[in-house]
């Protein structure tokens, strides 16, 4: 399959932007870090820096729950479209983009430490349930052409980081889901609860074959 879009490019925009952030927590001096960013404000912000290069559509209801009631229709969190071409949500028109021309992107955080210091418990969680399930939920778009999962981790050190990241795709292999080769950029960051490296992983999709 041709990708439309390059996520390693992605990958090296989305670092810009976590360094960027760091580098101003710096300046401040802030008491608390990127690592202590619940998930919902880490993706503003990450959404901010890509709306520079993209148009950008956040909370996006997925085409497949189209004539449900809103209340059941699962939502994707982040959607870029080509710079001056919105992301159509309904009948196609000039200048918009449709959804099979977009780039689909679930974006969660993950922790080894929760504010304060102690270990959190969810992490190995995450990796085992939560985003393997985002993976097999983009795949199963037939409307949807470019997907990926992105994953802004935080962790001691790199060894820690590309541990976890091996070891998430053993998880992928043991439920049988299908994902492309990873891309990941890594940002160091100030030691405030015990995380030194910030990494963001993007895995993208593959897309299942209608009637598959």
């Amino acid at each position: 399959m041709t990708w439309a879009w390059y996520l390693g490019e992605l990958a090296d925009h989305l670092a810009r932007a976590l360094v960027e952030l760091e580098a101003g927590l710096r300046l401040e001096q802030a008491p608390h870090g990127l690592d202590a960013w619940d998930e919902r404000a880490l993706q503003q912000a990450l959404a901010a820096a890509l709306a520079r290069d993209h148009e950008v559509a956040r909370e996006v209801h997925y085409p497949s729950t189209a004539g449900k009631k809103l209340s059941h229709r699962a939502r994707c969190d982040l959607v870029l479209s080509p710079a001056g071409q919105p992301l159509s949500r309904g009948e196609p028109l000039p200048g918009l983009c449709p959804p099979d021309r977009a780039l689909w992107l679930e974006l969660k955080v993950a922790r080894q430490r929760r504010p304060g210091g102690a270990r959190d418990g969810r992490y190995g969680a995450q990796w085992r349930h939560n985003l393997v399930a985002d993976l097999r939920k983009m795949a199963a778009e037939a409307r949807i052409h470019d997907a990926a999962l992105v994953v802004v981790v935080f962790t001691e050190d790199e060894s820690t980081l590309h541990r976890d990241l091996d070891g998430f795709e053993a998880v992928l292999i043991q439920h049988d889901v299908v994902a492309g080769f990873r891309h990941v950029r890594t940002v160091a960051i100030t030691d405030r609860i015990g995380h030194r490296t910030c990494g963001v992983a993007l895995w993208p999709t593959v897309q299942r074959v209608a009637g598959s």
